[in-house]
């Protein structure tokens, strides 16, 4: 299996402004306690994560409610190099057979401890078709599926309007484009408007 998932710790470069990840323990066995005990707190963007409509739409589905269904099945990686994300990039793609279609870019090539705002945005158009043939789920390297200074989000929009998951935030280095089976599960947290997943792959079975 090949965990796709970012490291969670102090260096995890949050959205600038956002709350970073910080953990403690709250029990020591070397102090006296029968166990060790620990507690954290973060983002629920901070790393790799999905989000839930209600992030950008007050009346949107909250992060207990999204289908469990589109996170776990057959994908594929796609390695695009552009600076936008385009219908060309899919084009041809057997999506009925592998829905859950994952963009690796220039994004997957940079720490984890450092921010970069210079992931590739998905065009919208790529979202439409990507629906129209039939995919449940789009993934990305990159923190966000539109430019990170947009305002008016429209690729959150497109795929809650198409009926697409999406995961951001993927650790993509070293995973070569093809075909796999990914799980990525996001945590039953209830009201939430996103879920940390701890994505993983497994090539495909011929």
């Amino acid at each position: 299996m090949i965990d796709i998932s970012q490291p969670l710790d102090e260096n995890t470069a949050p959205w600038p402004g956002d709350v970073p990840f910080h953990a403690e323990r709250t029990a020591k066995i070397e102090e006296g306690g029968s166990v060790n005990l620990g507690a954290f707190r973060m983002s629920a963007h901070l790393g790799t994560h999905t989000d839930a409509p209600f992030h950008f739409d007050p009346e949107g589905v909250r992060s207990d409610g999204l289908p469990l269904a589109a996170y776990w099945g057959p994908a594929r990686v796609v390695a695009v190099e552009d600076e936008l994300l385009r219908p060309e990039h899919v084009a041809g793609l057997d999506v009925a057979a592998a829905p859950r279609v994952l963009f690796k870019t220039r994004a997957s090539e940079r720490p984890v401890s450092e921010w970069s705002d210079d992931g590739p945005p998905v065009d919208p158009e790529t979202i439409r078709h990507l629906a129209g043939d039939g995919a449940v789920l789009l993934g990305t390297d990159a923190p966000s599926v539109d430019p990170v200074d947009s305002r008016e989000l429209p690729a959150h929009h497109t795929l809650a309007r198409c009926g697409l998951a999406n995961l951001e935030n993927l650790a993509l280095d070293g995973v070569a484009p093809g075909r796999y089976e990914l799980a990525a599960l996001p945590l039953r947290i209830v009201g939430m408007d996103a879920a940390p997943v701890r994505a993983v792959l497994r090539p495909a079975r011929k």
